[in-house]
């Protein structure tokens, strides 16, 4: 519980607040920050695509190409070995 006289106090001391008024050169600013941040991801996920697409083209296809040609010499060793061809 408070008291009857706590809501008063707390109403005057707010009124006696300053109120703050926008800076519009400090939001400028900001706004020009948020702009060069923007700017910065937007290259650097350039960047990132083409990596990626450099990984899809590239490096995905030529791994699954090596794995195949290993499936299958690993195949055709195991083949001639149950045929007695290579000991």
């Amino acid at each position: 519980m408070t008291a009857d006289g706590s809501d008063e106090a707390g109403v005057k001391r707010s009124r006696e607040l300053t109120r703050l008024a926008p800076d519009p050169a400090r939001a400028e600013r900001v706004r020009a920050r948020c702009r060069g941040e923007l700017e910065r991801r937007r290259g650097r996920s350039a960047h990132m695509t083409a990596i990626t697409g450099f990984a899809s083209r590239v490096l995905v296809p030529a791994a699954v190409g090596a794995f195949c040609v290993f499936y299958v010499a690993v195949l055709v060793a195991t083949t001639l070995r149950f045929q007695g061809i290579v000991p």
